[in-house]
């Protein structure tokens, strides 16, 4: 049996924790000579400077006009962007990341320059620095209700741009792949499911897409992640939980253990893989408590599944033709006088039609993942009714999970040379 094609969703994506605007931004240029005295601002002492480069570079780059952008990237604005994410204003690294995450999301070719200019270290060097405020911001929270909204809000949203950043180039650009393996993430990653009603939902989605992602793609992630300390059991508990707490709506903890369930999918062969090798010599086989949680866990995912795909699509397209019918009449009656209020209202109406799209990309996964659940159950139920009507088949000594250990053993032979970029096979997926 085929398995349904998994999907992953790297389109460029609103950002609902909405990143903070900075006023007077540029969104246009009058000339070419105009771009390298806007990039030289980004190095400019004046920290105001900076982050008013940053937000004009990121308006620009996702503007209609090309040739402003082509003009950008020809005056190395990339290199300029990787280089502020060392920032020490948290002002300047929120515009920097969402200028890079903007760029990325839309060109392929910035993308793999990206890539190629090494943001990784970049990176790298900064995840520190964002789980321990993350970390800071949680403890604050217990201890102080009146704590500085507006600065964790800063952070939340670089978090959720970085993570993005990675998220596309990984499904964007292949050979990215084995540096993100190489960057160890998934302990921050999975750190967000064990704190999910502490933080925004909208982030703790963002880092489960992208481990999801990941997951997906390389078998090096699969084993790295069932191996680390905790993490397994995080994804457990999150998939198993049987309400929402008061800071997290229902359908948003709905998708967060759709995307932990889906993680645990892509480790489970490596999990049965590696619980068949350790008790191979037990008799009784491998013990319930270590095997009854994968064994449970598509009857506890299609549970979750069919609560959230209880979904209106003929309310959901009447909803969208009239936001946009919304925005186009809110476009054409601009003027200059109100040119801002109308931007406003245009903004509001994208960020609805956003997480309407986003809600329907996750119904779409939660499908796929149930298609993918039942034609697994499918499969080892026919394999099992072949077994019993072919008396041959009793000679075989070879289980399913013996097949799936010399696979495993196949692919860590394969890792010796290039354990990063072990793509399972192409997905399709939008921009």
């Amino acid at each position: 049996m085929g398995k349904a094609q998994k999907r992953t969703f790297k389109e460029q994506r609103y950002n609902p924790l909405g990143a903070p605007a900075v006023q007077g931004a540029a969104t246009e240029v009058q000339s070419k000579d105009e771009v390298p005295a806007l990039l030289k601002k980004l190095a400019s002492a004046d920290t105001n400077d900076r982050v008013w480069a940053a937000a004009s570079a990121s308006n620009l780059l996702v503007s209609d006009d090309q040739a402003i952008r082509r003009m950008l990237l020809a005056n190395n604005v990339i290199s300029s962007l990787i280089e502020r994410l060392s920032d020490s204003v948290p002002d300047v690294v929120v515009q920097v990341t969402g200028a890079l995450y903007n760029i990325a999301a839309i060109d392929q070719g910035a993308a793999e320059e990206i890539c190629r200019k090494n943001i990784f270290t970049a990176i790298q060097a900064l995840v520190p620095r964002l789980a321990k405020s993350i970390d800071d911001i949680i403890k604050q929270e217990g201890r102080d209700k009146n704590a500085d909204s507006a600065e964790r809000k800063l952070v939340f949203v670089t978090a959720d741009n970085l993570i993005s950043i990675l998220w596309v180039l990984c499904e964007t650009v292949p050979s990215s792949i084995r540096q993100i393996n190489d960057m160890a993430l998934t302990p921050f990653l999975v750190s967000f499911f064990g704190v999910a009603d502490k933080l925004p939902s909208s982030l703790v989605q963002t880092a489960g897409q992208f481990l999801y992602s990941l997951t997906d793609s390389t078998f090096y992630a699969r084993r790295t992640l069932y191996s680390q300390d905790g993490a397994i059991k995080t994804l457990m508990g999150v998939v198993q939980t049987q309400q929402s707490s008061p800071s997290i709506s229902a359908d948003d903890l709905a998708i967060i253990q759709i995307l932990a369930g889906g993680i645990l999918a892509n480790v489970k062969p490596v999990a049965l893989s590696s619980l068949t090798k350790k008790y191979k010599d037990n008799l009784d086989g491998i013990p319930a408590e270590d095997i009854k949680p994968w064994e449970d866990l598509s009857g506890i995912l299609i549970q979750v599944i069919a609560q959230f795909i209880s979904f209106d699509i003929h309310a959901a397209s009447t909803q969208a033709a009239t936001l946009l019918k919304a925005a186009v009449a809110a476009s054409t009656e601009t003027t200059a006088d109100d040119a801002e209020t109308s931007s406003d209202e245009t903004g509001k109406e994208d960020v609805a039609l956003g997480r309407l799209s986003s809600h329907m990309n996750y119904v779409q996964m939660a499908l796929e993942l149930a298609a993918n659940i039942f034609t697994d159950e499918g499969a080892s139920a026919a394999d099992a009714e072949s077994e019993e009507s072919d008396p041959s088949d009793k000679n075989d000594d070879t289980s399913d999970s013996e097949m799936e250990g010399e696979d495993v053993d196949n692919d860590d032979d394969d890792d010796k040379d290039d354990n990063n970029n072990d793509n399972d096979g192409a997905r399709s997926t939008p921009s």
